[in-house]
């Protein structure tokens, strides 16, 4: 398997160099994270439309990202690394959905690799986005269980101005497009300067905990593996037991715990290309997020089970 995966990972080194889809999608992902660039952003999915400002830079490694928000209540979220602030007006923090996490997931030549057994890569050819001249590359899936991306990078820079996620049918789930954009060589530190009554957004990742599963896994789409547990503690006193999915690009979040009193999330929730399922299992509930599906999501859920003690 190891040499499998070496053969693999140095075709995919020789692929970026030819220029080919492979090759491409390891550029676009890593401009989106090392390059300058600021301008605005159309974000749409089936029953919203948002229009924000980014800006994005690279500082001697140190990542900064703001989005503001141009329409509906003011928004601003500021990411560095694993650190989110939020400054919304008139509204709890908790509301500030409808904002996009990234332009463009993270990916390596492992994580492309393993995305490549579930996924078609295919050249779209030359398009224009927000003026500017671009390369586009498709993602296609093999099976039901996640979503398709189109990518359109700037030729010149890699930095992805059109993303689209589509359903098994084709149709648009999500879509982040780039109206106006620039690449600007440096980028003033006041850009990143956020409102008074900016705070710390809920929700951050947690530590990894050493301690045992509780829950497992008896069924999983092909091609996802578990890439991370942790422990934390929950509003109630529990304990909640956080497990991080991935199949190379897309990404599902499990959470399972003790079941309090109240009432609890169940069926089904989405928002834009954000599925959730929640239900009941005895004295225990879990919750299922991901960019996916709501197939997967629930097939996730649906054996995710507390483990016997």
């Amino acid at each position: 398997m190891r040499a499998a995966f070496l053969v693999l990972a140095a075709a995919l080194s020789n692929a970026a160099a030819a220029d080919d889809p492979a090759g491409w999608l390891l550029q676009v992902s890593g401009a989106a994270r090392q390059a300058n660039y600021q301008g605005v952003v159309v974000y749409r999915d089936a029953r919203m439309m948002e229009v924000l400002r980014v800006v994005h830079r690279n500082q001697g490694g140190r990542v900064q990202e703001r989005l503001t928000s141009l329409t509906g209540r003011p928004r601003d979220i500021l990411h560095e690394g694993d650190r989110v602030s939020c400054a919304v007006a008139d509204q709890p923090v908790e509301a500030a959905g409808g904002i996009p996490r990234s332009l463009f997931p993270a990916m390596s030549a492992q994580t492309l690799s393993e995305a490549a057994q579930h996924y078609e890569f295919r050249d779209l050819g030359e398009a224009r986005v927000a003026g500017r001249p671009c390369r586009g590359v498709v993602m296609e899936p093999r099976d039901e269980f996640r979503y398709g991306y189109e990518v359109c990078a700037d030729r010149a820079t890699a930095v992805p101005l059109r993303v689209t996620l589509r359903d098994a049918r084709g149709q648009t789930v999500e879509q982040l497009m780039f109206t106006e954009v620039a690449f600007p060589a440096e980028i003033a530190d006041a850009a990143f300067t956020l409102p008074p009554g900016a705070t710390p957004a809920p929700g951050e990742p947690a530590q990894v905990s050493t301690a045992a599963a509780t829950w497992q896994l008896a069924q999983l789409p092909p091609g996802f593996r578990v890439v991370l547990r942790s422990h934390q503690p929950a509003v109630d006193g529990g304990i909640v037991e956080h497990v991080l999915l991935s199949d190379g690009l897309s990404s599902v979040s499990v959470f399972g715990a003790e079941r309090p009193a109240g009432r609890m999330f169940s069926g089904f929730s989405h928002m834009g290309a954000m599925n959730a399922y929640g239900r009941a299992i005895g004295a225990y509930h879990v919750t299922v997020v991901g960019e996916v599906p709501q197939s997967t999501v629930r097939l996730i859920g649906d054996g995710f089970q507390p483990r016997e003690q």
